[in-house]
Parts: C-alpha cells; sequence; structure tokens
C-alpha cells in the first residue's frame, strides 16, 4: 500500500464580481491532479487532459466544452506546466463566459496552486 498524502483534497466555492457561483474541486496525486470546475452544481461537463514535461504540454480533449473551449484547454495546460505532471480538468458552465470572468477564475485556482505547491 502507498503512503497517505495528508491535504490531497479541497473543495472550494468561488463567487464571481458578476455573481455567477462556480464550485471548485481539487484532487492532488503525486503524480498531477484532477480539477473540477462546475457552475452551480456538481456536474461533468468538458474534460481536457495535459500532460507537462520539460516545460511542453500535450493535450487532449476528451470531451468537448461547447461554450468555452479555449479556457478549457488554457486551464488544462497552465496547471499541467505549474505542477509538471498530469492534469485532468473537468469544466462545466450554463452560459459563455466574459473574458473577466476568466480572469477571475483561473486566478482563484492559480492561488489555490501556489498555496499547494509551496506546501
Amino acid at each position: 500500500m502507498s503512503e497517505p498524502h495528508e491535504g490531497n483534497y479541497i473543495e472550494k466555492r468561488i463567487t464571481l464580481k458578476s455573481n455567477r457561483v462556480f464550485l471548485l474541486k481539487f484532487i492532488e496525486f503525486h503524480n498531477g491532479c484532477f480539477v473540477s470546475l462546475s457552475e452551480d452544481l456538481c456536474k461533468i461537463g468538458g474534460v481536457h487532459v495535459s500532460v507537462a514535461s520539460n516545460n511542453r504540454t500535450q493535450s487532449a480533449r476528451v470531451i468537448p466544452n461547447i461554450r468555452d473551449p479555449v479556457f478549457t484547454k488554457t486551464l488544462s495546460e497552465k496547471i499541467s506546466l505549474m505542477i509538471n505532471g498530469i492534469v485532468i480538468t473537468n469544466f462545466n458552465n450554463k452560459n459563455p463566459m466574459s473574458l473577466p470572468e476568466m480572469q477571475e477564475i483561473m486566478n482563484e485556482v492559480l492561488k489555490l496552486l501556489e498555496v499547494k505547491t509551496s506546501d
């Protein structure tokens, strides 16, 4: 059996300035992480997988996100590069997001990762 890893699960509610609410679930593994962002309810949406190695990423869209496909890919690849590992990203949103909303979500996720990587 592998050794237990403390603090590998985080759940957070993100309320944007536009009053949209997203639920963030983050599960950390030794070689990567799973990140789920869902608007209002926990749902499976667009799924993207990214793998980083030597400052390069390889990505695959498993389930397309109809509303914001570029954001889903960008989020997955950015996280993958930060942790230098595998990232599975789930993103479900009801309506397309504005650029400021995307930036708010990205900043919240990156803040979480900075805390996790400094541990």
